[in-house]
Formats: structure tokens, C-alpha cells, sequence
């Protein structure tokens, strides 16, 4: 999670820990990206620091994060990898990063915890060389906002039209926009109505566990049916113009 303006939360654990280990939701959302995965990867927003396993697989990786834990960690993990301190909106990560200096970038789960996202996605869009592609998830919905979401940091969760004006003036073309795992986001509405005190709480892990093993191939199927109108989160693909 990368941010200049965050939540207080934003430096306490911003995910739970279960979600290090759920292979098969990562498998499906780098599934989701594959086709645009090219050989030079930016991770923006490390977090438990999993993708690594699967990014790296395409050849130059470098993953960036605006909290030191999630460097040390994700250091400490995959002592190979290149992870680094960065902070998205600022300047010096815009001339680190920028013009043209990877073919990918991979943003999962961090714009909303920036107050001006749309500075973070025109960094974003900068990194990238002529035709390379920006792959953005983010949570979706303000309806769906809930306890889990203020302990997260979470500014906000998008529909299609609020991704649309955090991309707008970044030098970019959208290609995808859409939904992405209903089932999820009927899960994350069922726990507006719980009283979570940690995203890291037992009962939080133990649910994404579950969804994990057994749940989520249902929500893979569906997909296709609700991917226009609902999920618990937003897939914004785009390349560089």
C-alpha cells in the first residue's frame, strides 16, 4: 500500500494474513492479467509480498510499498527478490520510476487508500513504456463499505465511473473495466454487519480460508454472469498511449 496522504490506519496492518496463503485467489487474479503481463514487472503495493511467486516468473521484478514491515518482510520471505521503500504520488518515485522504465504495472488493492488517486495513477502510467499496460484491482462499491474497509485505511470503493475519473488526464487507454468476484462482495456485505476489531481477527481468516478452498470456485463461475454490474472488487486494464 503506497500512499502520501492515508488513513491513520494506513501504517497498522492494512490485510489479514490468511491472504498470503490463499493460492488460489492469487492464481485467479494474475490469471485475470495474464495476457497483459509482460517481461518487466512493477509491483506497486507489496503487501504479505505473495505475488512475488508469481510475477517473477516473467523474467525483471521489482516490487515497491510505502510501509517498511511489508519490505522487511517480503525481503525476508524471497531473499532474491528486489523489493524497495516507495512512495507513489511523491516525485522522487516518478523520476525512480519513470519515463518508460518497465512494460508492467501490477496494482493490487492500494489507489484506495490514497487521498488523490488520480496523481497516483498518472505515476502509475509513467512507468510504463508506449504500449505497455497498467493492471489496477481495486475494492468496489461504496455500498459495500463496512468496518473492514475503515480498518483497512480505505478512502473509498469504486464503481466503473469513479475509476474512470482516477484515470482521467493519465496518458492511457482503458481497455477493461469491470467486475470481479460476486460472491466475495456478498461476503464483504454480510460483514458490514459484524463488529470486526482487527483485519487480522481469527474469524476473518478463518472466512478467507473458506472462501479459498471451497467458495471460490463458484465465484469463478459466476463471474461472467456479474462481472458487468457487481464483484467485490473493480479490474481496470489499460496501456500507455
Amino acid at each position: 500500500m503506497d500512499a502520501d496522504t492515508v488513513h491513520t490506519e494506513a501504517l497498522a496492518p492494512t490485510f489479514s494474513s490468511a491472504i498470503a496463503d490463499a493460492h488460489n485467489y492469487m492464481d485467479w487474479i494474475v490469471g485475470t492479467f495474464r495476457s497483459y503481463l509482460g517481461r518487466n514487472v512493477l509491483e506497486v503495493g507489496i503487501g504479505h509480498g505473495s505475488y512475488y511467486e508469481y510475477l517473477s516468473k516473467r523474467g525483471g521484478y521489482r516490487g515497491v510499498d510505502i510501509d517498511p514491515a511489508n519490505v522487511e518482510g517480503s525481503r525476508a520471505r524471497y531473499p532474491g527478490g528486489d523489493f524497495e521503500l516507495a512512495d507513489i504520488c511523491s516525485e522522487e518515485f516518478r523520476s525512480r520510476f519513470g519515463p518508460g522504465k518497465v512494460d508492467t504495472v501490477v496494482c493490487c488493492n492500494v489507489i484506495e487508500h490514497i487521498e488523490d488517486d488520480n496523481r497516483a495513477v498518472a505515476n502509475l502510467a509513467n512507468a510504463l513504456v508506449s504500449g505497455g499496460h497498467l493492471l489496477i484491482l481495486v475494492p468496489a462499491l461504496q455500498q459495500l463499505y463496512g468496518e473492514l474497509d475503515r480498518l483497512a485505511g480505505h478512502y473509498r470503493r469504486y464503481d466503473k465511473e469513479m475509476m474512470l475519473k482516477a484515470c482521467n488526464g493519465a496518458p492511457i487507454e482503458i481497455l477493461e473495466l469491470r467486475y470481479f468476484n460476486s460472491i466475495g462482495g456478498l461476503a464483504w456485505w454480510v460483514n458490514r454487519f459484524a463488529r470486526h476489531q482487527s483485519l487480522d481477527a481469527a474469524a476473518v481468516n478463518a472466512q478467507i480460508r473458506i472462501f479459498d478452498k471451497y467458495i471460490l470456485p463458484i465465484s469463478r463461475l459466476v463471474d461472467p454472469v456479474t462481472r458487468g454490474f457487481f464483484g467485490q472488487s473493480l479490474i481496470c486494464v489499460a496501456t500507455r498511449k
